[in-house]
């Protein structure tokens, strides 16, 4: 989950361009809605595409189809649509932390958005999670709803940490959200947290983060290639290797940074102090075994 800054696209111009275009089969379908479309991405922007507030429009079917239809072959006025496909593909999913992007997530699903198929702020590079979230963009209860990386800023904050209990060579592992709950946002993150997050791999990679902690500790933290001398000391690596991994992906809600914070809970962190400061432990000694 990381902030983003909004395409620069100028998509009313892109529609009018396409709607204009006689070669194209939508012509002259979209031309009669340009201002509607056009009112909609004004609206859009307001709210922060917030899934909440945005209504669908009333679109004939035909309509529809030849919106999203332009989403999946775009013509020349939409080209901006396959550079955000293709670039920065390795990059963390602002969605959900993950270490790739494979996908363009409509955040309003254009099956039930279509107006906002073609729309630059409505696509997100995403991950799988894409797939795995389907039509979801909103809950039962007041502010549940999933997270928007142009807007949302409290992306650009840590949101999430790792839980470690039961500490040992297989702990049992949970996502714990780190915004104050009378924060406005707070049913929004934990949604999306629920949703977008925890439907993916994030656990899995925790754990298998903490086993080769625990196999090797400078696999994960390479400071820990000598032993600290003391908690305040171990508390410092792990600041400093936590920044670094902020900045290495560009944002504070990777799962690497997830497992990172975790490890900052006083308990664990204690923990990982007894354990490296072991009588007899050398650098390269397991932290434990089973």
């Amino acid at each position: 989950m990381n902030k983003l800054p909004l395409p620069e696209v100028d998509d009313i111009n892109a529609i009018r361009s396409v709607a204009d275009n006689h070669r194209l089969r939508s012509f002259p379908h979209l031309k009669p809605i340009v201002n509607d479309l056009h009112a909609g991405y004004v609206q859009y922007r307001l709210v922060g595409g917030d899934a909440e507030t945005i209504v669908p429009m009333a679109l004939e079917e035909a309509v529809r189809g030849f919106l999203r239809g332009h989403y999946d072959s775009p013509p020349a006025a939409l080209s901006f649509i396959l550079r955000m496909r293709n670039e920065d593909q390795q990059r963390i999913c602002p969605m959900c932390g993950s270490k790739h992007r494979y996908t363009l997530d409509h955040l309003l699903p254009k099956e039930d958005y279509p107006e906002f198929a073609i729309y630059s702020a409505n696509l997100v590079p995403a991950c799988k999670c894409n797939t795995d979230r389907g039509q979801t963009v909103r809950g039962n209860a007041a502010g549940e709803r999933v997270l928007h990386p142009y807007f949302d800023e409290c992306m650009s904050g840590r949101l999430i940490a790792a839980r470690f209990d039961n500490l040992g060579l297989i702990p049992r592992i949970s996502l714990r959200i780190l915004l104050d709950p009378r924060h406005r946002d707070y049913a929004a993150v934990t949604f999306h947290v629920r949703t977008v997050v925890e439907k993916g791999a994030i656990l899995g990679r925790i754990k298998d983060c903490w086993v080769d902690l625990c196999r090797l500790p400078k696999l994960k933290i390479r400071a820990l290639e000598q032993i600290p001398q003391s908690v305040v000391r171990l508390r410092e690596i792990l600041e400093h290797e936590l920044a670094m991994v902020d900045e290495e992906n560009r944002g504070k809600n990777s799962w690497d940074s997830a497992f990172i914070a975790g490890l900052l809970d006083v308990d664990v962190t204690q923990w990982l102090f007894e354990r490296l400061t072991a009588p007899g432990r050398t650098p390269n000694d397991p932290l434990t075994t089973i």
